[in-house]
Parts: structure tokens; C-alpha cells; sequence
């Protein structure tokens, strides 16, 4: 602590002795008594103030598996903080403090107080460990002997699934309207379970459940439009209408959360050739794939969003049959859609002004016939897919030819007819939220590997948690779902 002192000047008083002369022959001598003539005091400055600048802290990091710490602290006498963290660049600080993601290995975090006038505090130095989750052991991750199979020829390069449970549906959308309540179409949420328009990257990954499997180390959050049904009369097969009149809508709900017969939703794989160039997924990336505004006329790249019957068996090397909008699927058949999210990143940015800047879809090389990422986005990440299933049942098809007709999505901007087709506006959105030492272990074993990875095996001798249900909670259908 550094402490300012000052040197105080004495004020003095200086006696002028004067004398004076007469004449004649008589002359007398006389003598004044002396007059005290004072000199300007010099005031003295105030003494420099003292500080208590000694820091407190109410919460230090201890080693942990956790990939993240809150550290709260105070002094006093502080003006405001300064942070030191692993080393980096001394930056401006407050109380709590949140620091995330943590690597595995050691940290060291230093705090140091200022005062009003700048004047500094002694450092507080603490460091701690972040431990192996695998070596630690989590209760969300369970032993396995099995061991996935290698991808098969012409097939996925590596790829991990894993199944997820419904969370939630609402009219949010944290990437592209944050801090906004009910500001866009009904989506369906996946994942983290406190998933709102307020959600942040500090928010995913530190607090909420997940309705996915992996549960508290895979809080990233998933969601695209709801999917609708007209709603009839399931005797009569008339169109039922809502409390203001017009034709009522119900929500088609994916197939999902089965861990007795696995059904797996999301997945995560190698979109470039050059799997060893593949990094993990920074925490806090936000990506979106689709165009939410595509209408008739616009119909998208089914590279890039897609929908099938499941009784085509589609397949992209064998039987590459999709659609850019919803096909007429018949009970007991499936509709089923599938997403892929862009996987070039620049590099620097989580988000972009447009949400989709920063990130780019790989092409072939003209050259070596590879495919690799763009020199503006060159780092190959791991790449998300969705892929849901929806049943074709009685409750929601269509009554006269028992099918998907009249199925729309809650994004769609146009009326969708018996010619006019839904769907056109597919796209979704993932903002990741997974444990770091998880992200890495399913690029380095399933994707690296050359690995089928199913039901959340990560290749090392085990496998995530199970699925477990979000809230449920649905959002009454607004506008034919476009929102208020």
C-alpha cells in the first residue's frame, strides 16, 4: 500500500530593530521600542490521505472440474479493480467476477485495488486447478464398454448424436432479438432449460439444466420455428377454429428424449476433409443456419436445410431425395427435417451484426477435390446438425387424405395452400453452451477418430447422462404462431 506524506513549512515572525538621529549641540539619542513585522504565513498542505486498499475476498477459486469460477471481492477504500488473469493483460475488474471458460490445468488470478486518486493497492494473488473431468469422474458421465464403430465409406467422415427431450416453446430468440421479450415467431427450445431472451453465454453455460444428454456439461441451447397442424375435428373433419374466430393450430411435437429406443436429434461432425484441422467449438459461439424470410420463390440449398418422408430412406450418396418444403407425408409415415449449421469460422468473432457473417459453409477445392473452409474463414470447427422426426398420426393429419398437407412452419410469411407447400422458411439456431473438456473430447475421439458415435458415447469409456424433461411449458399459438 503506498501511503503519500508531505512536508509541513513553519510560519515566522522576524523583529526589525530601527533607530533615528537629531540635531544641534544637545542632540539626543532616542530608540523606538521595535515593531514586530509579520511576513506571510506559508499554510500548510493538507497531509496526503491514507488508504485502506487491502483486498477481501468473500470467494476464492478451489481446484475443481468446473469450467468456470465467480470470484467476489472488495477493499474497503477502493475507487474500483484491477485483474490479472492467467497471466494476461492487466484489465479494469468488478464485483463478482466471472471467469470462463476454464481450461484444464492451472489458473492464477490477481486482484488489486485503486483509490480515487489513482492511488494503488498491493496485488492479491490466488491460483487453482482445473481438473480432468474424466480423471475426477462427474455424475453425468456414466462407464461404457462399448466401443463406437468406425463411420462406413461414403457416409459421415465422424459424428457424435446425442438424444434431447423437449424444453420449452416461446416467442424468444436470444441471438437475434437478445434482451427482447416475445419479439419473434414461436420456437421450440432444446437444451438448456432456462433458455430465454435474456440468455447469454454466462447465462448458458453456468446456470439452468438440460434437456439433453450430458445434462449440466451440454447447457447448450437449440431451438427452431414450431412446427404446425391445422387443427380438425377429429369426427366430423372440420377445420376447428380459435376464441377469436380464426382457423385454430396445433403444434406437431417432434420424436425425442427416447433413451430405451434412441432416437437422436442433434448431431455433431466433420463437414471438411482434413479432420485433424477440425478444433472444438468455442464457448458463446452463436450460429444460425436458414433463411427464416425464404417464402415460395425462394426456395433454399437442401444442403443446408431439407425435409423427407422417412419412408423414402433417403440417403445423400445413395438416394439423395429431398425437399425444400414440406412433401405429403402419410399416417403412420414420419416428416422428418434436417439443418446444417455453417462449421468456417474467422476465427475472432462469436456473432456478427447479420448473426451469420462470422461463419461460412465449406466448398470443394477445384484442385485437390477436398473440401476445406474459405481463407476468410479459416478455422474448421465441429459441425451441428439437427435432425428431428415428426409423426403423421390422427390427432394431426390432415382428414381427408391422412397426410401432412396444410403443415406449416410458425416462421412461415405466406399462406400455405393445398398447392402452395410449408416449410419454405426453415432454419434454426445454436448458441453453445458445452463443458469445454466435452467439446474437445468429441472432436479429438468421434471426429477425429473416424467415429459413429451414438447415444453420447465419446470414445474414451463413456457416454453422457440421459435425457430428462425440460419445463414442457407451450406457448399459446399467436397469429398462426408468427407472434404478437
Amino acid at each position: 500500500m503506498n501511503r503519500a506524506t508531505g512536508n509541513l513549512l513553519i510560519g515566522t515572525t522576524i523583529a526589525i530593530l530601527l533607530s533615528g538621529c537629531g540635531g544641534g549641540s544637545s542632540a539626543e539619542s532616542s530608540a523606538e521600542s521595535p515593531v514586530e513585522t509579520p511576513v506571510d504565513t506559508v499554510t500548510p498542505p493538507p497531509a496526503a490521505p491514507t488508504y485502506d486498499l487491502g483486498i477481501i475476498s468473500d470467494a476464492l477459486p478451489t481446484d475443481s472440474t468446473a469450467a468456470f469460477v465467480e470470484v467476489t471481492f472488495s477493499a474497503p477504500d477502493a475507487a474500483s479493480y484491477e485483474c490479472l488473469f492467467d497471466g494476461e493483460s492487466i484489465d479494469s475488474c468488478q464485483s463478482p467476477l466471472m471467469l470462463m471458460p476454464l481450461s484444464e490445468g492451472e489458473h492464477n488470478l490477481q486482484i488489486r485495488a485503486l483509490a480515487s486518486d489513482n492511488t494503488e493497492g498491493d496485488w492479491l494473488q490466488h491460483s487453482w486447478q482445473t481438473r480432468d473431468i474424466f480423471e475426477e469422474g462427474d455424475q453425468e458421465l456414466i462407464a461404457t464398454e462399448v466401443m463406437p464403430s468406425p463411420t462406413e465409406n461414403q457416409s459421415w467422415r465422424g459424428i457424435l448424436r446425442i438424444n434431447c427431450d423437449f424444453a420449452h416453446s416461446s416467442y424468444n430468440d436470444p441471438i437475434v432479438f437478445p434482451g427482447q421479450e416475445n419479439a419473434a415467431h414461436l420456437h421450440s427450445f432444446y437444451g438448456n432449460t432456462l433458455a430465454d431472451h435474456d440468455s447469454t453465454a454466462e447465462s448458458l453455460l453456468t446456470t439452468g439444466e438440460s434437456s439433453c444428454q450430458g445434462n449440466s456439461l451440454n447447457r447448450s441451447a437449440y431451438w427452431m420455428p414450431s412446427l404446425l397442424a391445422p387443427a380438425y375435428d377429429l369426427e366430423s373433419g372440420e377445420r376447428l377454429t380459435d376464441e377469436n374466430g380464426e382457423p385454430a393450430w396445433q403444434v406437431v411435437k417432434a420424436v425425442v428424449g427416447n433413451d430405451d429406443v434412441a432416437h437422436e436429434i442433434f448431431y455433431y461432425s466433420a463437414a471438411v476433409d482434413d479432420l485433424e484441422s477440425i478444433q472444438p467449438v468455442p464457448v458463446g459461439l452463436r450460429i444460425i443456419a436458414g433463411n427464416h424470410m425464404a417464402m415460395p420463390g425462394m426456395e433454399q440449398d437442401t444442403s443446408i436445410v431439407r425435409w423427407h418422408c422417412q419412408s423414402w430412406q433417403s440417403d445423400d450418396s445413395s438416394n439423395p431425395q429431398w425437399s425444400a418444403s414440406i412433401p405429403i407425408c402419410r399416417t403412420p409415415d414420419r416428416l422428418r427435417l434436417d439443418i446444417f449449421f455453417p462449421s468456417c469460422w474467422n476465427g475472432t468473432d462469436l456473432d456478427s451484426a447479420d448473426h451469420k457473417s462470422h461463419m461460412a459453409y465449406p466448398g470443394k477445392n477445384a484442385t485437390t477435390g477436398k473440401m476445406e473452409c474459405p481463407s476468410s474463414h479459416p478455422v474448421a470447427l465441429a459441425r451441428p446438425s439437427f435432425h428431428y422426426a415428426f409423426p403423421v398420426k390422427p390427432e394431426n393429419e390432415h382428414p381427408t387424405d391422412r397426410s401432412t398437407r396444410g403443415w406449416r412452419l410458425a416462421a412461415d410469411m405466406y399462406e400455405v395452400t393445398d398447392t402452395i407447400p410449408g416449410g419454405i422458411s426453415l432454419h434454426g439456431d445454436w448458441f453453445n453452451a458445452w463443458h469445454p473438456q466435452i467439446m474437445e473430447e468429441i472432436v479429438d475421439g468421434c471426429i477425429k477418430g473416424r467415429l459413429d458415435c451414438h447415444d453420447g458415447n465419446l470414445a474414451n469409456g463413456y457416454r453422457l447422462s440421459g435425457t430428462r424433461p425440460g419445463t414442457q411449458q407451450e406457448a399459446p399459438i399467436v397469429n398462426n404462431g408468427q407472434g404478437y
